[in-house]
């Protein structure tokens, strides 16, 4: 814990010193570069360190012994069961491209280490007007120390990350091809796909809907997901029943602090939403859908829809500093 605390502290400090040089490059007329400011590259550097060289926390281990178990290569491919498109296939060739190389598993967890804080930290960067904030975020709300455990989601998320801006830019073909990506990661990353649906203004009429389509879905919640089980087994990925009925609920107060963000855009949302902007409206619905699937989680099935949250929770650590600003 002490660790992490000197992480979090050294942190902070690196973001705020990131943030001022940006400011100060910025008032010269000048062009910020993210890998020239020496404190935005330390910041990275630290956090690097400290993930990728870990031993053990949550299920390292998990993934350690997976590797350890990998045939190898050549051995993967060879079994066409390997290649099912809903089984997580690009991260086992990834995992099995390194061991042709070496045997050491703690390889495997520091490049996805590497991965994931380069792209979380840099689109905090990008998207968060205060980066310090930002940063402060990124650990409290515990999406730091989710990048040590759920290694194949984690290099999924990182790499949806890198598929915003071509969203933004309304580059379709490279927007899909990203997710696609991600999706052969963690299947889950396949729910990226609606995401361009959420670029309209928020607590309109789409907004309304999608919160009445949850409230449907909690009041049906067992028959609809043992539905969904069941074509999701029929389709090739398997999701096991006490994954999701396993009695375990998402704590209320869990759900208070993901419900702070929508409860803004929803009271401020005259001074929020006067621009226009498809990006931050995409970011308010994201942490309304964070906050849709945290209270799916009230009903059973905790860790898995807490996770299926943790995929939109980026955005709230971005759109939540600039709400404040704005409303303010």
């Amino acid at each position: 814990m002490l660790k992490l605390l000197a992480v979090f502290v050294a942190a902070i400090f690196l973001a705020y010193i990131s943030e001022q040089n940006t400011k100060a490059t910025i008032a010269a007329g000048q062009c910020y570069v993210a890998h020239k400011d020496w404190a935005y590259v330390l910041l990275v550097t630290i956090l690097v360190l400290f993930t990728g060289l870990r031993t053990s926390y949550n299920d390292t281990q998990n993934y350690v012994r997976l590797f350890n178990e990998s045939p190898g290569l050549v051995a993967f491919l060879a079994d066409p069961k390997n290649l099912n498109l809903l089984g997580n296939p690009l991260y086992y060739i990834f995992q099995n491209a390194i061991k042709e190389f070496t045997d050491n598993a703690y390889v495997v967890i520091f490049l996805t280490s590497l991965l994931a804080q380069c792209c979380f930290v840099g689109f905090i960067k990008r998207y968060c007007p205060r980066f310090t904030f930002g940063i402060f975020l990124y650990f409290t709300l515990g999406t730091f120390l989710l990048t040590m455990a759920a290694i194949k989601q984690i290099t999924a998320m990182a790499i949806l990350t890198l598929a915003i801006p071509y969203l933004e830019q309304k580059k379709w073909p490279q927007y899909f091809l990203v997710v696609f990506i991600a999706m052969l990661m963690h299947t889950y990353a396949m729910a990226f796909v609606l995401l361009p649906l959420f670029t309209r203004r928020p607590w309109k009429i789409f907004t309304f809907a999608f919160v009445l389509l949850v409230g449907f879905l909690l009041t049906n919640f067992r028959d609809l997901i043992t539905t969904f089980l069941e074509r999701a087994d029929e389709a090739g990925k398997t999701i096991a029943d006490y994954e999701v009925f396993d009695d375990n609920t998402v704590n209320i107060f869990r759900i208070a602090v993901y419900a702070v963000p929508p409860v803004i855009s929803f009271v401020f949302q005259k001074w929020l939403f006067r621009n226009g902007d498809g990006t931050k409206n995409m970011m308010v619905h994201m942490s309304i859908i964070s906050l849709a699937f945290m209270t799916m989680g009230t009903q059973s099935g905790a860790n898995l829809f807490g996770r299926m949250a943790n995929y939109f929770e980026i955005a709230t650590i971005c759109i939540l500093p600039w709400m404040i600003e704005q409303t303010f």
